[in-house]
């Protein structure tokens, strides 16, 4: 067995892509949870906060992978003292140092991410639009559910009940429309 060992840069570049993605799915889940569970008001500094802290969070993650790693790869070369290592073996210990670098160079670009108050900002506001989208879809939907027939039957009967709805939904809708204009791309001045 003679498998080839992916690319380092690949495979960090790769991680870090899908480390960001993890970070701005939480941001975008926090504004959402802040705003209708919560009742908070768009605060960016707030969500930079959140996305450092999981990005701190993913690097301290990887760091401890990679001592992981680096001890069961130690575990498996000193058993080459007691008998000789099988091609599988061998291959493993190239499989662990790779895992280790690349854990290694993880932590230190989600480190740098973290300190980077442009990458954050970006995050954030992506996170943002992302949260104002799905929020936006889901009233959209709901008022879309809301259509009713004014031959029904009970459509008088019913029809104060439903203007009600129809009222609390736009104006949610026209908040998540205003936050979203008001997010941080647009108080830059």
């Amino acid at each position: 067995m003679n498998a080839e060992l992916p690319d380092l840069e690949r495979t960090v570049d790769e991680g870090l892509l899908i480390a960001l993605s993890a970070v701005r799915m939480a941001v975008k889940n926090d504004i959402i949870v802040g705003a209708l569970r919560e009742h908070f008001d768009y605060d960016s500094a707030r969500y930079a906060d959140n996305a450092r802290n999981e990005l701190n969070r993913l690097a301290r993650q990887n760091e401890e992978y990679s001592r992981r790693v680096n001890r069961m790869s130690r575990d498996l070369a000193a058993m080459k003292w007691r008998l000789s290592l099988t091609d599988d073996q061998r291959h493993d210990l190239k499989q662990f140092a790779l895992r280790v670098r690349v854990h290694e160079r993880l932590t230190l670009a989600l480190d740098a991410v973290a300190d980077d108050n442009d990458q954050v900002a970006r995050i954030v506001a992506s996170a943002q639009r992302s949260a104002s989208e799905e929020v936006s879809s889901a009233v959209s939907s709901k008022l879309i559910e809301l259509a009713v027939d004014q031959r029904e039957p009970d459509y008088a009967e019913h029809r104060s009940e439903r203007l009600e709805a129809f009222v609390l939904i736009n104006l949610a809708l026209l908040q998540a429309k205003h936050d979203a204009a008001t997010g941080p791309e647009f108080n830059e001045y």
